[in-house]
């Protein structure tokens, strides 16, 4: 027995098994267009902004969302430029059909501060403004409560000079109080700490006031000495304390953002088109191994044994990357079948050839694939190229298109080369002699 041939396919085994591992550790998630969701494309105010600084700010924007996102749990749900204006962002998250609340996330800025309160409430500004013959004193800001549902806004002055601001937090965690009602708790740094702790002690029985965005969130009496941890209190479910906390953690918005366009997908659309994603995979394959295996015999099947390998390194190789399975990564595979069949064919047709000059089954096998592959390497260097140019130039669904067939090139370059060639060197070996290829030719 040929121990190179051993090797070789012990070698192909352990991809197999080191593939299908990968899958099953890391199963491939679906995107926006598979599993329904909600796209969201998004403009940052920054028109006043030299172009310098309008890409600094986009890009602190887009971490920022990024952040927020992946600490909702949607890891796979990235931020990405979107347009040629170089202020607009692309969200897509997968999963989630709660468009109100994913708005509230990515627009909310997120500015938290705390400040003294010197008077209120009142019931309105003006009733505010006439207490100080209608100007605000230069110390002090007029706040509004945030709107409730069924409740009037009340107005507080507060002192104009924050205690502690939003970059002073260190962490944001939701949790429950005694009264098992859903908190914001907070922890400050180091040195917001000891500022906050010295005015709480001198301000102990007097009330503050946490604002958020503009708005009173709530207005806490001072009961004790509060050090480096804190409770917000005002949300009205333990959701909306988990989104404060998200947006807390993860900072605030450097400029104000407008929803230009708000797309949902349902659930049972994305299934419908992975159904007929694999339909059509699935009718594609079929017809090309029934095919092959009419027009090429035995040696269509080694062809069907690298389209069933390339399939498996294919998903394996996204599954590793963490890449979204789309819609248009569906059309990627796809292709890459029909990619993969033309190898097939090409090293096919040179074999045959050579089996026509009079050469031997071995001869022509080495031969055959030695003349192909440098034809193989031209006309995927080439498709790879084109797939480069669709990358940095196409939109999210073109870019997930041009990576699903590279890889798929990439991975086929090693299924109808190196695989098919062990597989023909196995149909050689068992036959002692005289070998002969059935390749379909009439010699």
């Amino acid at each position: 027995m040929n121990r190179a041939l051993i090797r070789k396919t012990l070698f192909i085994i352990a991809i197999v098994l080191a593939s299908a591992f990968a899958i099953l550790r890391a199963p491939l998630r679906l995107g926006l267009d598979l599993r329904g969701g909600i796209s969201l494309i998004l403009r940052v105010k920054v028109e006043d902004a030299s172009p310098g600084q309008q890409r600094d700010v986009v890009e602190q924007t887009r971490q920022i969302l990024e952040r927020r996102i992946n600490a909702f749990g949607l890891s796979e749900a990235p931020v990405q430029p979107y347009g040629s204006r170089g202020n607009e962002l692309l969200v897509q998250v997968p999963g989630i059909t709660d468009s109100s609340r994913i708005r509230s996330m990515v627009q909310k800025q997120a500015v938290l501060e705390w400040y003294s309160v010197e008077e209120g409430p009142y019931s309105s500004a003006a009733d505010a403004m006439v207490r100080h013959g209608g100007i605000v004193p230069s110390t002090r800001k007029l706040v509004a409560t945030k709107a409730e549902a069924g409740q009037g806004r009340s107005w507080y002055l507060l002192d104009s000079r924050p205690v502690i601001r939003g970059t002073d937090l260190r962490d944001a965690q939701v949790s429950a109080d005694a009264m098992e009602q859903p908190v914001t708790t907070f922890t400050l740094r180091q040195d917001a700490a000891a500022r906050f702790a010295q005015y709480t002690e001198a301000n102990i029985g007097r009330r503050s006031a946490i604002v958020l965005d503009q708005e009173i969130l709530s207005v806490p009496v001072i009961e004790d000495v509060i050090h480096d941890s804190g409770q917000i209190r005002g949300a009205r479910n333990r959701e909306e304390a988990h989104d404060l906390a998200v947006n807390l953690r993860s900072g605030a918005l450097p400029a104000a953002i407008e929803i230009l366009q708000e797309r949902t997908v349902e659930a049972s659309l994305g299934a419908d088109s992975i159904r007929h994603g694999l339909l059509a995979g699935s009718a594609g394959l079929v017809a090309v191994v029934v095919a092959m295996l009419l027009y090429y015999r035995w040696a269509g099947a080694n062809a069907t044994l690298a389209l069933l390998l390339n399939g498996l390194l294919l998903i394996a190789v996204l599954s590793c990357f963490g890449a979204v399975l789309t819609l248009p990564g569906i059309a990627g595979a796809v292709l890459t079948i029909g990619m993969a069949v033309d190898s097939n064919v090409l090293i096919f047709e040179r074999i045959r050839e050579e089996l026509r000059a009079g050469k031997s089954s071995g001869a022509a096998l080495a031969a055959g694939f030695s003349k192909a592959f440098a034809t193989l390497v031209d006309t995927h260097v080439t498709t790879v190229v084109s797939c480069v140019f669709l990358f940095f130039f196409g939109t999210p669904a073109v870019k997930g298109f041009a990576t699903t067939l590279v890889i798929g090139l990439t991975t086929n370059l090693f299924t109808s080369v190196f695989v098919s060639r062990v597989a023909f060197d196995w149909e050689l070996s068992r036959q002692r002699r005289s070998p002969d290829l059935s390749i379909g030719l009439a010699r």
